[in-house]
Formats: structure tokens, sequence, C-alpha cells
């Protein structure tokens, strides 16, 4: 009874509070509407929030996250950071852009904006339990079969492209393995976990005999939508792992067909496999614009000297050849469009 009591004492205290708080607003209504005017935020989001609730309830499809977002600035920071909550859309926004933008990008954000978004740490407790950390070295085939189903896809492309990184070695206390040393092949596969020891003198070999991996090699798996599908599926990341590029073209082709009998086994088919072609014709551009190298075809050679000669010989016009300075620029190594110009018929 003393309980029962108690509570009906605390919603009696809870009634006459909101009763006192409506009878003021009743009676002082001067009060709130100058204290209004004297926030113009306020009256901005009053103004802004007075057309979504005319047809009788908030249009979430077209503002759902601006609202999510106003409301989760407002609350928390009436909060200790302790306190502080995030509605599923909040999260969702802020692990995009943490993957996206990265750490130290989100962080920027995150501190400008206090209130508005989860801490890194929060967001990788997230990344945890969605159980979608990606393993060095792990083809991820189990995944792609589910991803395939979901959304009844069957055909793909493979591909595959390394990408220079930075030079260094991470341990992952999950697997205790190190994560930074180039990774062995198996007949053409990345074996997976390789570098996992308990050992110190085994890690102090590896770092004495192995350098740190400069490229990574990535494998993407492009589906291919039905005839009654107008989306594009998403593309989908099978296996990241470090290399020295040291691999031979066998290795290469016994990992291709490694992956299209794995696919293969789970009703997936892979149409072709692709891979980013070595840029030779910049490679021969480079060597027309070195200053330490010459480009020989038979006995003869051809120098940047021939280039200069077209492009200020008053014979031609840039109409004639399409050359400019730019285009011989050697700072820009890269400079594709440059390589079109220098093989184009007109010039020769």
């Amino acid at each position: 009874m003393n309980n029962l009591n108690y509570l009906l004492d605390l919603l009696k205290q809870q009634q006459q509070k909101k009763i006192m708080e409506s009878s003021y607003i009743e009676a002082y209504p001067s009060l709130l509407f100058d204290f209004i005017n004297k926030h113009p935020l306020l009256k901005s989001l009053i103004l802004w929030f007075q057309p979504l609730g005319n047809d009788g309830g908030i249009n979430k499809d077209k503002h759902g996250f601006l609202i999510d977002f106003i409301d989760a600035v407002t609350n928390n920071l009436t909060k200790s950071s302790n306190h502080f909550r995030y509605s599923d859309t909040i999260k969702n926004f802020a692990l995009s852009l943490y993957i996206l933008g990265g750490k130290l990008t989100y962080e920027f954000i995150r501190l400008n904006l206090p209130g508005s978004f989860p801490s890194v740490t929060m967001l990788n407790t997230l990344i945890s339990k969605s159980n979608a950390k990606i393993n060095e070295a792990e083809f991820r085939f189990d995944q792609l079969q589910k991803h395939f189903d979901d959304h009844n896809l069957q055909y793909a492309f493979g591909s595959e492209d390394a990408t220079s990184i930075i030079k260094k070695i991470k341990y992952d206390s999950t697997t205790n393995t190190f994560n930074g040393f180039p990774t062995p092949l198996d007949r053409g596969v990345p074996i997976k976990e390789y570098y996992r020891t308990n050992s110190f003198d085994k890690l102090k070999l590896w770092f004495d005999s192995n350098d740190k991996s400069s490229l990574l090699n990535v494998h993407m798996i492009q589906p291919v939508p039905s005839t009654n599908q107008n989306i594009i599926p998403s593309t989908f990341l099978l296996s990241p792992y470090g290399i020295d590029n040291t691999a031979t073209e066998n290795d290469i082709l016994q990992r291709w067909w490694y992956i299209f009998n794995q696919c293969l086994q789970r009703n997936i088919r892979i149409i072709d496999f692709s891979t980013d072609a070595t840029h030779l014709v910049t490679k021969w551009r480079n060597r027309i614009l070195s200053s330490a190298a010459e480009l020989r075809l038979g006995n003869q050679f051809i120098s940047i000297n021939h280039l200069y000669n077209i492009i200020h010989n008053e014979t031609y016009t840039k109409l004639d050849h399409g050359l400019t300075k730019s285009d011989i620029n050697p700072k820009d190594r890269q400079h594709f469009s440059s390589c079109l110009k220098l093989t184009s018929p007109d010039l020769f």
C-alpha cells in the first residue's frame, strides 16, 4: 500500500506541474511571444515546422534526417555527454560520414556540431556488432552469396587493382595477426592470417626479413542486374590484402580461376575479369619528355626538342598539330590527353 500511495502522489505532482505550466502560458502569452522573438532560431524552427504539420503529419521521407538531426542537437545539449542519444537515422549517417570522410574529417565535423553525432568509440562498437569487419586476405564468398540472394542476382564481373598505401604494421587483436606485411600466395591465392604468432622471436624475424607492403590489392565484384531491374546493384568488396608487386601472370590467372570456381559453387556466374592495364602510352610519353633518357625507333631517336621545334615553327599553327606547351610538360606524368595529341595523325 505504501508503494501504491507513493505512486499516486507522484502522479498527482506531475499532473499539477503540467497544469501550472499550461496555466502560466495561458496567463502570460506575451512572455512566451517575447521569448520567441528574442531568439530568431526558435522563430525560424516554428515557421519551418508549421507547414510540415499542416497535412496532419511530417513528411519523414523528405525531411526525416533533418528532423532527427535537429532533435538530436536540441535534446543532447540539455544533457550531459554521458546521456546523449541518437536515432538510427543519425547513426547510419554518421557511419557513412566516418567511412567516406575518414576519422579526422568526422572528428572535425563532430567537434564543431556538439551533440549532433556519436563518438568514434560508439561507431566502432556499431561496426563490430554489425559483423561488417573485413579481415586481410579473407575472401567473403558467403557474404557475396547473401548479397546476390537478397537482390536476386546471378551474373557479375570481377576486377582487381592495386593502390599505393603508407607502409606500416598494425596488430589486429581480434585475430591475433599482424597486418601490413606482403601476403604470401598459395597458387595465386593469398594465405589468410599468415602473420599470426605468439612468439616475439618470430615477429622479430618477420620485421628483419620482410619489407612492409607498399601496395593494397583489392578484389571487387560488380553484379549485373536482370532485364526487369532498373537499379544497378552496388559493387561488392570481396577481399583486400597487402602485396609487394612480385606476383606473376600465372598467380593472377590461378587466383581468378579460384574466384570463378568459388562463385560458381554458390550459383554466381562471373562473366569476365578485368584489371588495370599498364599505361604503356604514358610510359612512352614520359620517355620522350625525359631529359635523361632517349626514345629510339630503330637506329633513330626522338626527343622533346623535336616537339619544341614543331610548336615554335612558324610554318605550322596550333590548328595543324594541336599541341600546346602544357602537353609536353614533364611535371604532369599522368596527362593522358597529351598522349592522344602526341600520337595523333596530325602531329605525325
